[in-house]
């Protein structure tokens, strides 16, 4: 973003009155609110005034930031739709591999064992070192053919 806009931005952000502390950096506005439950208030008069102003092609994302938030000024294509008039969640998008299923690690599965007391063990849920010599003998017999034995 060039400097003239950013300046006109930066100006009109602090006309407001609604924020406490005002950054720009490589396009990026962030904002410290007076009052942060009015963000999305915030967010649509920025929107605003960046689509009559500057840009009318384009659009405004918000992101929250620790205790500030982040707007960036992005093409209108690219804009979440949250101004629309449709139910969006921002879910629609996703595939099913996008979700996170979490990392495990042995450094995870020994801090879980650390954890566990005999007590918490149920039927259900035998000792991780309680494996069945049948169960043992199968992975052998399995890890063995896998090598050609």
């Amino acid at each position: 973003m060039d400097t003239i806009n950013t300046k006109k931005i930066l100006d009109f952000t602090k006309l407001t009155g609604l924020t406490e502390r005002i950054t720009m950096s490589h396009g990026t506005l962030y904002v410290t609110l007076l009052q942060p439950e009015r963000c999305d208030f915030f967010h649509e008069i920025i929107r605003t005034f960046y689509k009559d102003n500057i840009n009318t092609d384009g659009g405004v994302n918000m992101y929250a930031v620790g205790d500030e938030f982040a707007f960036d000024f992005v093409p209108e294509d690219r804009e979440a739709p949250v101004f629309s008039d449709e139910d969006y969640s921002g879910k629609e998008d996703m595939m099913p591999s996008d979700v996170d299923k979490g990392i495990w690690s042995e450094f995870a599965e020994e801090e879980l064992l650390a954890n566990v007391d005999e007590e918490d063990e149920s039927p259900a849920f035998p000792s991780y070192y309680e494996v069945p010599a049948d169960v043992d003998t199968m992975l052998d017999l399995e890890a063995d053919s896998k090598e050609g034995r």
